[in-house]
């Protein structure tokens, strides 16, 4: 939600400009704590991710490593390397990924916490020290005895020179406010943006990879099935020599 101070209600120091000042800031303080939680969950994304790059390359390693055993059987060696391949590229892609997100979602954010959010905080602070300043130059103007006109003349000079600092303070507070409500949207917007297109990105390179994969993964699923309908056939070809010889056997011990 957007909170905007208005100007013209803080150069009176209203009732209605504290409360909106209140809102304002209390809308701040849930804004840095939303885009501090969003940071923390995306380096959580990354540590999670590195972890899954690191055992899908083990596991990269261990289909080459088989290919190897099956050095003198082209068709399953040749397979298993391009299959190990296509992963190993798959990865690059969300190694790829995960580093969009890091300088997309968690720098961006960042920034925009450090450059834009606690500055605003930062002149909350100052704000706020002029704010009792200026109670007090008021309390001390009020309680100056009127019978003693020194007293009273430096009361009234210090309580100008604060409502003129006091103006001052409040309409740049007001103003840091009103440039972070406004940026807010452009900033969350504009970071996700990008993330999403780091997203369009990926899946497109993967879409990508594998249609231009499909023409050979149907060539080997088609000598798989061939390779399958053949052991059959050999099975069937070894039970029944299997059976032949178990007889034979039976035979031979029977004659003994």
């Amino acid at each position: 939600m957007k909170y905007s101070v208005d100007f013209n209600e803080c150069l009176k120091d209203s009732p209605k400009f504290r409360a909106s000042l209140e809102d304002a800031e209390s809308d701040i303080e849930s804004l840095e704590l939303k885009l501090e939680k969003l940071v923390k969950l995306c380096n959580i994304m990354m540590d999670t991710g590195k972890a899954f790059n690191t055992a899908n390359s083990g596991f990269i390693n261990g289909i080459r490593d088989l290919a190897s055993y099956f050095h003198d059987d082209s068709l399953v060696s040749a397979s298993l390397s391009r299959f190990a391949h296509a992963m190993n590229e798959m990865l690059k892609y969300f190694s790829i990924l995960m580093d969009q997100a890091n300088r997309c979602v968690c720098k961006n954010l960042n920034n925009f916490i450090k450059n834009d959010v606690r500055k605003v905080k930062e002149a909350r602070k100052h704000f706020e020290k002029i704010s009792d300043d200026m109670d007090n130059a008021l309390i001390r103007n009020a309680s100056a005895q009127r019978s003693k006109q020194p007293e009273c003349e430096e009361a009234h000079n210090v309580l100008t020179a604060m409502k003129s600092c006091f103006a001052h303070t409040s309409l740049d507070y007001v103003f840091q406010i009103n440039v972070l409500q406004s940026k807010k949207r452009f900033e969350v917007l504009g970071t996700m943006l990008s993330f999403m297109h780091a997203q369009n990105t990926f899946f497109h390179q993967g879409h990508d990879l594998f249609a231009d994969l499909e023409v050979y993964m149907k060539d080997v699923a088609t000598q798989v099935d061939e390779l399958s309908a053949k052991a059959k056939v050999e099975r069937k070809e070894m039970e029944e020599r299997h059976t032949l010889v178990q007889q034979k056997v039976g035979f031979f011990f029977f004659t003994i």
